[in-house]
């Protein structure tokens, strides 16, 4: 994605009073086809009858690879539709029809137990992506996180490089293995006035790169 129409759309989201709804513009530049835009991001909680729909994004995306069910997938998800805490899943919906997903959810790797709030299941549809979704997602979990007081959240990607993540603004931590796949473990401090402790592979040159 073009940075400065990236930073164009963070600039320009709208929080929606109560903080649990987030408007921003679509990048409709990468994909001429597609009429300008904007996504709206909700609590699942506020719709709950698309749970089914999320559920079996996620078995398609990973829970049949990982070896899960699709109605371990949908009680994994009903955890988000009570109480105020995490987890949290939110859906980003265009011309009225869900387009993504993301999650807030807790202890994701057993192995890191240090590590408590995550970010993860990031997902958008293929008819949506290249448009600015993904960035969307992450910047509205991100706030909403934040609104929690939660000063550090960590996630892991396949993607080795840090790819969308260290574009905006996540740090590298550490290498480990993640349903038998090297995964790259990166962390976001929430917090104004946070700053990062010397780490060699945060600290190299191809995780340097942060968001406008």
């Amino acid at each position: 994605m073009d940075e400065i129409l990236y930073a164009r759309m963070f600039r320009q989201a709208e929080l929606h009073p109560g903080g649990n709804r987030c408007t921003f513009p679509l990048n409709s530049a990468v994909n001429q086809m597609e009429p300008a835009s904007a996504v709206e991001i909700v609590s699942l909680s506020e719709v709950p009858a698309m749970l089914d729909v999320v559920a079996e994004w996620y078995y398609g995306a990973w829970g049949r690879e990982d070896g899960l069910t699709l109605e371990v997938e949908q009680q994994t998800l009903r955890a988000s539709l009570v109480g105020t805490g995490l987890p949290r899943t939110y859906l980003a919906f265009a011309h009225g029809s869900a387009i993504g997903a993301v999650q807030l959810k807790l202890g994701e790797m057993p192995q890191l137990p240090g590590y408590v709030h995550w970010l993860g299941a990031v997902y958008v549809a293929p008819s949506a992506r290249g448009r600015g979704v993904a960035q969307s997602l992450v910047h509205h979990a991100v706030e909403q996180a934040r609104a929690q007081g939660i000063q550090r959240l960590y996630l892991q990607t396949e993607d080795l490089t840090g790819g969308l993540y260290a574009r905006c603004g996540w740090a590298a931590v550490s290498f480990a293995e993640s349903h038998g796949k090297r995964v790259l473990v990166m962390e976001r401090r929430l917090d104004v006035n946070g700053s990062f402790g010397s780490n060699p592979l945060r600290d190299s040159v191809q995780f340097g790169v942060q968001c406008l």
